[in-house]
């Protein structure tokens, strides 16, 4: 127990980053979702706005993980280099996911047995490729710095993104709550 409370002391000064990155990210799907409901805006713009959004929200996050990763000088430059390779390849499964968050939303107001599969299949498909990135960078950055900063950078990474599923999964319905509350 002791342990526990040293890890959730430690890691209370990230809160406030986690609670940015959250916000932001909340607000960006639920504008995502809106998006989909305007015709009027072309793709070019929503493309936009995805970006705009992706890149305050990956800012938000390298000020986390600058607090989550102690690096020694001699570390820093590379790691730092290879964080934001990082960052732009995980922006790009970004953009994939808030299509995939659009699509599921879209779905709920006509879901059928092949929808809900093709979108689970989409989602383990993410999920995979996301965790593969991770893989490879920490790869990466073992091999240019050592191990132990590969590891806070797994860690960080993994807290960091369990945080904001948690916070999206609170914000946004299930499928199966949506039905419930008709059903009432």
């Amino acid at each position: 127990m002791g342990v526990r409370m040293e890890i959730f002391n430690t890691l209370q000064p990230y809160k406030k980053y986690i609670m940015k990155s959250k916000l932001i990210l909340i607000a960006f799907f639920f504008c995502s979702f809106g998006m989909s409901s305007f015709a009027q805006k072309s793709a070019a713009d929503a493309d936009a706005e995805t970006d705009a959004m992706l890149t305050i929200l990956g800012i938000q996050k390298k000020e986390a993980v600058a607090q989550l990763v102690h690096l020694e000088q001699k570390d820093s430059l590379v790691f730092w280099k290879l964080y934001d390779e990082y960052t732009a390849e995980t922006k790009k499964n970004a953009k994939q996911r808030v299509k995939l968050y659009e699509r599921t939303a879209e779905a709920y107001s006509n879901m059928t047995a092949t929808t809900a599969d093709s979108l689970a299949g989409n989602f383990f498909k993410q999920r995979a490729e996301q965790e593969k990135l991770i893989e490879a960078y920490y790869k990466k950055i073992k091999t240019a710095t050592s191990p132990i900063v590969a590891f806070q950078f797994y860690q960080g990474e993994v807290y960091l993104l369990t945080q904001l599923r948690s916070q999206i999964m609170q914000q946004i319905p299930t499928y199966g709550q949506l039905l419930n509350a008709i059903k009432k």
